[in-house]
């Protein structure tokens, strides 16, 4: 691990986000939580008039249902901020004319990566308490939390949205596109990764994907920890499960990501 590149790119970073993005874009973020959560505050509310099934309890062994979807969505916005611009970064790098440049430098992938992960989690993490403040009136409760689960499980769920992000990041580059690829995956993501209801009510071929997604299964360990009060012994399958399908992603992700860099070389080239 080569300390002076990963610092280096956390610096340019930082200073990227704090000159080049106003005020508004660290609000819509916040925004976007806010609007998924009043969703399902109308909808539990509203339509179906604070009533929850029988198999809602047996599949998530919580009747809170607003603290499952506040914290499932807050999650999602930690899943869609990291993944995003870890995921952009290289094409972004094209976008601006800097991607020969920054593979003639010293440049390690591993670090690159890190540094925007890194800066990311950073930024989303000041939304996310911010946010927290904002869900207490939606009925937040976090009173069962369990402390030292939770900061574990929230580093295997980063590990397995940085996994995700290198993957995407492939797709990105050697498609040079952005926003279809970004869009359709975040949509599909927000519907098999159990955001706002159990993955079970999926139908069964649909399961069966959400069951190779590792952030489908970070999403419940943040919830196990925040909601249930579950601690490490109580997750370590989970915590096993995770990281070796986050590690596969990562390996997958690495592989691939040099011959889509040589295609986008080679694009600009010819």
């Amino acid at each position: 691990m080569d300390l002076q590149i990963l610092i280096g790119i956390l610096k340019k970073n930082l200073l990227t986000q704090y000159r080049a993005y106003p005020m508004s874009f660290f609000v819509g973020n916040i925004l976007t939580g806010l609007y998924t959560v009043l969703g399902a505050w109308f909808m539990y509310k509203l339509l179906f008039e604070g009533r929850l099934s029988s198999d809602f309890f047996e599949l998530t062994k919580t009747n809170d249902y607003m603290g499952y979807v506040i914290v499932g969505s807050l999650t999602y916005l930690f899943v869609v901020r990291t993944c995003l611009n870890v995921s952009r970064s290289l094409i972004t790098e094209l976008r601006e004319g800097t991607l020969e440049a920054l593979m003639l430098a010293p440049f390690k992938r591993v670090e690159y990566f890190l540094g925007n992960m890194l800066v990311q989690t950073m930024t989303t993490t000041m939304e996310i308490v911010i946010s927290l403040f904002i869900a207490i009136p939606f009925g937040l409760n976090l009173s069962n939390i369990n402390l030292s689960g939770f900061i574990v499980s929230f580093f295997i769920a980063l590990y397995a949205f940085f996994g995700v992000s290198m993957i995407l990041g492939c797709i990105m580059l050697y498609t040079r596109d952005t926003y279809i690829s970004q869009n359709t995956l975040f949509a599909f993501l927000f519907l098999v990764s159990g955001i706002t209801f159990p993955t079970k009510y999926l139908p069964e071929w649909l399961n069966i994907c959400a069951n190779f997604i590792p952030i489908t299964e970070g999403v419940i360990l943040i919830r196990n920890t925040a909601l249930l009060g579950m601690g490490i012994e109580d997750l370590l399958y989970s915590y096993m499960k995770v990281f070796v399908l986050s590690t596969i992603y990562i390996i997958v992700g690495f592989g691939v990501m040099k011959r889509c860099e040589e295609a986008a070389l080679e694009k600009i080239n010819g």
